[in-house]
């Protein structure tokens, strides 16, 4: 059996540690890792009034408050859940902010935007150029922090690594935080906008997830972890 090549996470602390167990348990064994968020998530203000609208949740982490009775449209089976336990009505499950905003732009509403400090697809603009109703309301931030040293040891060794990377900004902060990415890192982008920033700040490719799921995220390092298994 060769050696496996470490698996480095740069998301959050709680979902780099929910992608890592979800990974030992497809493989069925323990997996060399390194776990440096490149983000920090913050929350923000104070949860608003939500009477007569109807929430979007682009991320989990816009679930923090009740939403007892309130319609939501939800992007990811995750912030579904979340919204869920939260008391909301599920309406819509979209696989990604694209696929949401074509679902809403023929059901008028008036929307709320729970959203971060950073967004990769501006929903309340988007909608408000279709002639929807649509406002943001900021609940949390996603604040940049450096990577460990031994993560960048790790992606600009000479040592096989593998980094999953979920959303552009994230593809750009590492990228930056790194001299230069090493020989035999590989890296899986959870969509072409993530591989395209990952390109442009480092010059080097990553394969492109499936789909833009968590699921796909785990299939696609099972499988290059997989690679290097006798």
């Amino acid at each position: 059996m060769s050696k496996l090549p470490i698996l480095v996470l740069t998301r959050p602390e709680a979902a780099a540690h929910r992608f890592l167990m979800q990974v030992e348990a497809a493989m069925g064994r323990d997996v060399p890792h390194v776990i440096s968020p490149i983000l920090q998530i913050q929350p923000v203000g104070v949860w608003p009034e939500l009477t007569e609208v109807e929430v979007i949740l682009t991320s989990e982490h816009a679930v923090r408050g009740d939403l007892t009775g309130i319609t939501a449209h939800c992007v990811g089976s995750r912030t579904a859940e979340a919204a869920q336990a939260q008391g909301a009505q599920i309406q819509t499950v979209a696989i990604n902010a694209e696929a949401l905003l074509q679902d809403l732009s023929t059901r008028p509403a008036d929307y709320v935007h729970l959203c971060g400090s950073h967004k990769a697809v501006d929903i309340s603009a988007r909608l408000t150029a279709a002639g929807l109703s649509c406002r943001d309301h900021q609940v949390y931030a996603q604040e940049a922090q450096p990577l460990s040293e031994q993560a960048c040891a790790a992606l600009e060794g000479e040592d096989p690594a593998l980094l999953p990377l979920f959303s552009p900004r994230s593809a750009r902060l590492v990228g930056e935080a790194i001299a230069k990415p090493g020989r035999h890192l590989h890296v899986i982008g959870m969509s072409d906008a993530v591989a395209a920033e990952w390109h442009a700040t480092t010059g080097n490719t990553a394969k492109i997830a499936d789909t833009p799921t968590g699921d796909a995220m785990v299939s696609g390092i099972v499988a290059a972890l997989g690679g290097h298994v006798a």
